[in-house]
């Protein structure tokens, strides 16, 4: 079942599976270790809507608005 990042709750191990990002927002992301399969997870939410996302050893902040073009699924078993 695909969310978007926003939706998905804390703590949840995810699949990133698409961006409805911009084409540059999107490369950034990727740069940033945000690309298609990367495992993840939203460890906490920041003041305004914002989470702290986990991925790949490294934790990044992401606003309200970019959580909500980023699709994931629960990852598998």
């Amino acid at each position: 079942m695909t969310t978007t990042l926003d939706r998905s709750p804390l703590g949840a191990s995810l699949t990133l599976v698409a961006t409805r990002a911009s084409e540059d927002v999107a490369r950034r992301l990727a740069e940033l270790g945000l690309r298609v399969g990367a495992m993840l997870s939203c460890t906490q939410r920041t003041a305004g809507g914002g989470r702290i996302v986990a991925v790949d050893g490294s934790r990044i902040a992401l606003g309200r608005d970019l959580l909500q073009v980023i699709e994931v699924e629960p990852a598998g078993p």
